[in-house]
């Protein structure tokens, strides 16, 4: 029988502070873990990056990163021989005290102390930065090694690209030495709980419930929550995710099952209407007068957008959203025809100019532009009248015409059973014509948008190229037009 691997490093301790069943799963079922997604692993990779960059702030370190993950004996043995002596800068210094290794961005040496950098790809600092801090802060200290200060490194939100990046100016340093200091006795409490876990024979029993998705959602969720992911409890959207889990306890398991004195107005009241009546739930008056304010001839209208964490371009921050295609239907009467118009910026370029004049174009003629959520729309477009003042005015003029038909969704004046506690139009469009899914498609959601936009920036084959961008036009195609056909629907429910 294999030796048990009971080592701990700082990413299974965080495990482990936030549920000792998904430390004991992560070292001893770690084939069970659920699949990362595209968002998650482009977080990874964006951190990845980002902490390339700041190696930049201290250059010419030496760089003690493990051949493989299996080999950091490797990594502690020429960090203990470069702090012996006494090297400037060292990336990915490793570290091991009783079990537990670390590795730490960036160590410096100056004035005779050592300095701790930790890189977080983030515009603030967090509760679990700090005790990833601290983690690093216990093991460097207890192996011998005295820290003068620990910093986070992170990305200052205020930083406006001008010319060349300004490392010095786009991020930030935060001593969190204190902060630090005072989680020494909790992470020492949390060395020992862990160890006791890894000590088992077998998983730890443990309910499932809101330590399940806070601080991150757990990577074990689809073993712990096996049955229950597709719960109509745990769908209702705007309830409490501990009152879900409460409900679920005492056996209650369908949407019938709740009790009454539970159910409140507003958006619990109507899934639940139409849940238990296996219809929709319509508010027919109000909606009927919100639908009235809008009238041919008619713009349908969304906007994709990427937020890298590094400015790109000039005149940008951190994690600014930075359109990069839209797409238009048009319509001039009930009974006209759809005309359809798109717009992709060629990866690499800072195409917001152009991006700006098409969208003038396109939208020229009168008439509302009905969007989901005008919060997105609104905001990029803002953007772009600052940036080129010459378009201010037909801006405004566009912004103002804007209607937002996510209104009706999000004030509870209609809902779908078959919406499934969504909101989005990945939910409203399956439900009211299915013809329209979005599952059959090589790009679902805006996540997915970002992920294949972003690598195009990379990609050299021109056929892998070319499908991405078609996939990305008919990914936003399908959004317009999935509004014009959510309007349609919305107006034949009033006029029945």
């Amino acid at each position: 029988m294999a030796k048990k691997n009971n080592g701990l490093s700082k990413t299974s301790l965080l495990k482990s502070m936030q549920c000792g069943k998904a430390l004991y799963l992560y070292k001893n079922n770690y084939q069970d873990r659920d699949p990362v997604s595209r968002a998650l692993q482009d977080k990874f990779d964006r951190g990845h990056r980002v902490g390339m960059l700041a190696r930049e702030l201290f250059p010419g370190g030496k760089d003690c990163s493990p051949p493989t993950v299996f080999q950091y004996d490797q990594s502690i043995a020429a960090t203990k021989a470069l702090v012996m002596r006494g090297e400037p800068v060292i990336y990915e210094a490793a570290f091991k005290h009783e079990g537990v290794m670390v590795a730490l961005d960036i160590l410096c040496y100056r004035d005779g102390k050592w300095y701790g950098y930790e890189v977080k790809s983030s515009i603030r600092t967090s509760r679990t930065y700090l005790q990833d801090a601290a983690i690093q802060y216990h093991v460097i200290t207890k192996s011998g090694l005295p820290l003068e200060d620990i910093l986070l490194v992170h990305l200052n939100g205020n930083y406006t690209r001008k010319g060349e990046i300004d490392l010095q100016q786009l991020f930030r340093l935060v001593s969190v030495k204190e902060e630090v200091l005072e989680q020494q006795a909790e992470i020492e409490n949390a060395i020992l709980a862990a160890r006791e876990v890894l000590s088992l024979s077998s998983a730890p029993e443990q309910e499932t419930g809101v330590h399940c998705y806070r601080p991150y959602p757990c990577d074990f969720l689809g073993t712990c929550w096996k049955g229950l992911e597709k719960s109509p409890i745990l769908q209702l959207a705007g309830v409490a995710m501990q009152d879900k889990i409460d409900w679920i306890k005492k056996g209650i398991h369908t949407l019938e099952d709740i009790p009454e004195e539970a159910i409140s107005k507003g958006r619990m009241h109507a899934q639940l209407s139409a849940h238990k009546n296996k219809a929709p739930y319509l508010d027919k008056d109000t909606l009927k007068a919100f639908l009235q304010g809008i009238q041919y001839p008619l713009y349908f209208f969304d906007i994709e957008a990427f937020q890298p964490a590094v400015p790109l371009f000039e005149n940008t921050t951190p994690f600014q959203a930075i359109p990069f295609q839209f797409s238009a239907h048009y319509i001039e009467r009930e009974d006209g025809p759809l005309e359809a118009y798109e717009f992709i910026v060629q990866p690499g370029e800072d195409g917001r100019l152009a991006f700006t004049e098409a969208f003038l174009k396109a939208t020229h003629r009168p008439g509302q532009i009905v969007v989901f959520n005008t919060l997105l729309e609104k905001g990029i477009l803002f953007q772009l009248g600052k940036m080129f003042p010459h378009h201010a005015g037909a801006i405004r003029d566009r912004v103002i015409r804007m209607v937002d038909l996510e209104t009706p969704f999000r004030k509870d004046w209609y809902y779908h059973p078959g919406m499934q506690g969504g909101y989005s139009m990945k939910n409203i469009l399956p439900a009211i014509a299915p013809e329209l899914s979005y599952d059959q498609m090589n790009i679902r959601d805006g996540a997915d948008a970002m992920h294949v936009y972003h690598q195009l920036w990379h990609e050299a084959d021109s056929i892998r190229r070319t499908r991405a961008l078609q996939d990305l036009l008919t990914y936003c195609q399908r959004d317009t037009l999935g509004l014009y056909h959510t309007f349609r629907h919305l107006k034949e429910i009033i006029s029945r």
